[in-house]
């Protein structure tokens, strides 16, 4: 006689969201996981993200995490963008190429990833006069707005459910669920009562038209190019909630990626798009948390701000690993 399946709870469907829910219902035996959220791609806040992996060191996670969170995706993109359903999933190589108008140094992941190298002088004189230093690496975009409907379409395929349903109270959601997994992003201030949570608002012009074969940033400019579109930004700025389009912010950007590749000075905008990164002053939240609910253990992933792309497929495989000790002891104790 077969058991009955383990019911797991995923609150929300961004990159965070999706990517626990689908390695959960795929990777665990006799287990039935249902996302529930709110919105759905393509009204989510990963879904106006360029999509590029770029590791940084986030204020108070420990950077080994960082870095392993990093590494993993990293290795997973690299193996995606080598596979048949690359352009399916959004996923592609590209170079970028990081800039400054004062000297850097190689960043913190230049073991990490392929191809990473100082630009020399010779390139920075003829490319970018205006800058005195850089450096290139390989990496990939894994844009949300492609891959999110790939990687939900996969997880049903997989015997995963979605539900769109606002989520009030994490308590009474856990009634339903053996294991509850919270990747609710900022809605986890009031759903977790965590007051570290807060916004950082972010602007980018998406446009077509223009071959750009090179990622380039130069702080706070940058462009990303994607299958179809590419993405110019940006702002990063923290503890503001307004989600209209700025156009002094929207002016500034263009006039900004156009110094650095006067091509996109013919380019079509498709759309402006403000999205607000769910950031957390005491850094990423993912822990396994026995005491929120009496008999229901809750999994938190969240907090990721500008980070949940870099970190996606790492942060699920922690997620996987807290819920198979979850589910270990918790058959023992049944037994």
């Amino acid at each position: 006689m077969t058991a009955n399946p383990t019911r797991i709870g995923v609150i929300g469907a961004g990159i965070i969201g999706m990517s626990s829910a689908y390695r959960l219902q795929t990777e665990l035996v006799n287990t039935k996981v249902t996302v529930v959220a709110d919105a759905f791609t393509p009204n989510l806040t990963s879904d106006g993200s360029g999509g590029l992996w770029e590791l940084y060191d986030f204020f108070n996670t420990k950077p080994e995490r960082i870095r392993k969170w990093g590494k993993d995706t990293y290795a997973y993109l690299k193996k995606l963008c080598l596979s048949p359903e690359s352009r399916i999933a959004g996923t592609s190589f590209l170079r970028v190429i990081t800039l400054s108008r004062q000297a850097i140094e190689l960043p913190s992941f230049a073991n990490e990833v392929e191809h990473c190298r100082k630009l020399l002088k010779e390139e920075l004189e003829t490319r970018f006069p205006q800058c005195s230093d850089g450096f290139s690496f390989t990496s990939m975009t894994c844009e949300p707005k492609i891959y999110l409907p790939w990687l939900s379409q996969k997880f049903m395929v997989a015997g995963g459910e979605m539900r769109q349903e606002k989520v009030s109270d994490l308590s009474v959601f856990c009634d339903q669920y053996d294991l509850v997994i919270n990747c609710a992003g900022l809605m986890a201030s009031t759903l977790a009562n965590d007051s570290s949570l807060y916004p950082i608002r972010g602007q980018v012009i998406k446009v077509k038209g223009v071959d750009c074969l090179n990622g380039i940033l130069l702080k706070p400019f940058y462009i990303l190019p994607g299958l179809e579109i590419a993405t110019l930004g940006g702002t990063h700025e923290k503890d503001n909630d307004d989600t209209t389009v700025d156009e002094n912010a929207k002016e500034m950007i263009m006039k900004g990626c156009c110094e650095l590749e006067p091509s996109f000075k013919n380019a079509v905008v498709e759309m402006d798009w403000v999205g607000l990164r769910p950031a957390r002053r005491n850094g990423v939240r993912l822990e396994l948390d026995t005491s929120f609910h009496p008999t229901t253990k809750v999994i938190h992933n969240y907090g990721h701000a500008g980070i949940g792309v870099t970190t996606h497929w790492g942060c699920a495989e922690e997620v996987l690993s807290l819920a198979c000790q979850c589910l270990a002891v918790a058959n023992k104790a049944a037994s």
